[in-house]
């Protein structure tokens, strides 16, 4: 028996998939706790940032005492929330590194030809052409690709960020770190830049769901359970050829 099944599965009956025509399936921990605590941290910071940010870009809410101090309150839930998105941002990079194996970079930067192949069969299956998703344990190639790309404009907009704040308080730490951007990129541009991002990742939210619940309903693994619980529900032998690749990936790095 796997031992995934061991640890996983104790007392767990195997049952045939109804619709993906896949053999007895297993329930398999996927996400780690760190990932998940990371991602729906990160959620809400953006959220929590989105909303301080545009009332700091454009007042709509109007004081009604004779010193209002909204905008400070503002700045500051902004300021403390920023804080927290880095810190989550530096915990994902970390498991990029240090994760489990579908967590890490390997898992996400598309290094063999194959994954080229599987980004297109999946861009056939979000287009309605292609009638079932490529089935992964983790992250197929188009949003492994997805979460690399915003994970870059994670770390633009934490850089931004920096330097705006570093440009009004003139940190002794940061200055030596961003300080220097400024000198070659306008201030209001980078504002803007700051700023304009704020809409790419709303919107890629709401096409990140959309996306999750599509495959989620055609591959019915428990692919929306599992960022809550961790756990997908994965052919027995989908998992045995997983691990037999990332045996063979780790023998061959050795030898290189």
């Amino acid at each position: 028996m796997h031992p995934a099944m061991k640890r996983t599965a104790t007392g767990q009956t195997l049952t045939r998939h109804p619709r993906m025509r896949m053999g007895p399936a297993i329930a398999v921990y996927v996400w780690q706790y760190p990932l998940r605590f990371a991602h729906w941290g990160l959620m809400i910071s953006i959220l929590a940032l989105s909303f301080t940010g545009y009332y700091i870009h454009n007042p709509f809410i109007v004081g009604q005492t004779k010193t209002p101090f909204l905008m400070g309150w503002f700045r500051f839930v902004h300021e403390a929330f920023a804080m927290a998105f880095i810190a989550l941002f530096l915990v994902r990079m970390y498991l990029f590194f240090f994760g489990d194996r579908w967590v890490r970079w390997r898992a996400m930067v598309p290094l063999h030809k194959e994954r080229f192949t599987e980004m297109l069969e999946m861009m056939k299956f979000y287009l309605l052409i292609r009638p079932s998703p490529i089935s992964k344990i983790g992250h197929n190639a188009v949003a492994a690709l997805s979460y690399l790309t915003i994970y870059t404009l994670m770390l633009v907009e934490i850089v931004t960020g920096l330097v705006m704040f570093n440009w009004l308080r003139q940190s002794p730490v940061l200055t030596p770190l961003v300080g220097w951007i400024p000198r070659l990129v306008n201030i209001q541009n980078i504002r803007l830049i700051h700023f304009f991002l704020m809409f790419v990742f709303i919107a890629y939210g709401i096409v990140h769901v959309h996306m999750c619940l599509i495959v989620s309903a055609v591959e019915k693994r428990g692919l929306m359970d599992s960022i809550f619980t961790g756990y997908k529900n994965i052919p027995v032998d989908e998992l045995e050829e997983d691990d037999r690749r990332a045996i063979e990936a780790a023998e061959g790095h050795r030898v290189r």
